[in-house]
Order: structure tokens, then sequence, then C-alpha cells
């Protein structure tokens, strides 16, 4: 593989994920951390280094258990970011591995999946992406108080003096008689 193949390759894999990236922080509750991009890119580093040399199984040992001390050391992942590395990985392997004289069925394979993860994410993202605008709300709720949509609505309206908004109820908390919730608008 030459320098000029292996640039063609890395650049198609960083111009994936960024169309990737962009179509998955479309949701105004949940981002993806943007360092979740050198996950591809180093796994593309690697499988390129894997087909130069040889490796023992030791090493492939050794890396799966790296990765498994990880996952159970670090904060757990959202679905959405979970896809996305998933995603970013298959790409990356696809594009450091697949034969660059079937270059065309590589862009084709690029292409479905990139493809079906934009089409996945317009159709689960559309009904919070038409709301730019989030605010986090404390409502302080009376005894007789119902958590009927109704009611958490007319709450809502009377505090921000707004009338087209969806939200999502945080936490009820019955100590302090608050509801935490997270209003779109």
């Amino acid at each position: 593989m030459n320098l000029n193949e292996l640039i063609g390759r890395f650049l198609l894999l960083f111009f994936s994920i960024l169309v990737l990236y962009f179509f998955s922080n479309r949701k105004d509750n949940e981002t993806i951390n943007p360092l979740m991009v050198i996950v591809g890119l180093c796994t593309f580093s690697l499988c390129y280094l894997f087909t130069k040399i040889e490796i023992g199984v030791g090493i492939g040992f050794g890396l799966f258990a790296i990765f498994s001390i990880l996952r159970f050391r670090t904060q757990s992942f959202t679905v959405n970011a979970i896809i996305f590395l998933f995603a970013t990985i298959t790409l990356s392997i696809l594009d450091i591995m697949y034969p660059y004289e079937k270059i065309e069925v590589l862009l084709f394979f690029q292409l479905i999946i990139i493809g079906f993860y934009i089409a996945a994410s317009l159709i689960v993202n559309r009904k919070v992406s038409k709301y730019l605008n989030t605010v986090d709300l404390k409502i302080s709720v009376e005894s007789n108080f119902s958590l009927n949509n109704g009611n958490i609505r007319k709450t809502i309206e009377e505090k921000i003096q707004i009338s087209d908004f969806e939200f999502k109820i945080i936490l009820v908390n019955t100590i302090t008689n608050e509801i935490d919730l997270q209003v779109f608008y």
C-alpha cells in the first residue's frame, strides 16, 4: 500500500466519521463526546499496523483485556454513543482492510452504512430536533397535584410563558415536593 492509497483511505474514513458525528449530535438532550471520533481513527491505525507486522495471539488477548477493563471502569454509554462507536469501528476496519482493487465495493458499503445511519438518525430524532432550545425547570408541587400531562403542561406554560414545547420528566422528588423537568422549545 503506497502513501497516496493510505491517505485516500484515511480521508474517506475521516469524512465518513464526520458525517456520522454530525447526525449523531442532532438530539438536544444527548450529545456524543467529540473525542469518540478518535476510536475510529485509532482502530484504523491499529488495523494498518496489524497488516504490516506479525503479531502473536498474546497481543490480541492483551488488547481484548485492556478494552474489557476500560468498559467496566468507565461511565456507561448511551445507545446512541454505542451505535456511533460500532459504526466508526466498522468503517475504520473496512477502510483499511478492504482490497483497493475493489474500491467500488468499499464505497458501496460505506454509502450503505452511512445512509442507514442518517436515515435512522432522522427517524429517531425527528420529534426532538424540531425544538432548538432546552431549559431545565423545577416545579414545586402541592399535595393535590397530579402527574398527568395536562397539569404539567399548564404549569410549564405559566412558568416560562411558551405554548409550543415538549417536556421530559427527569426526577420526581417527594421529599422536597419538586419535579425536575427538561423542556424543549
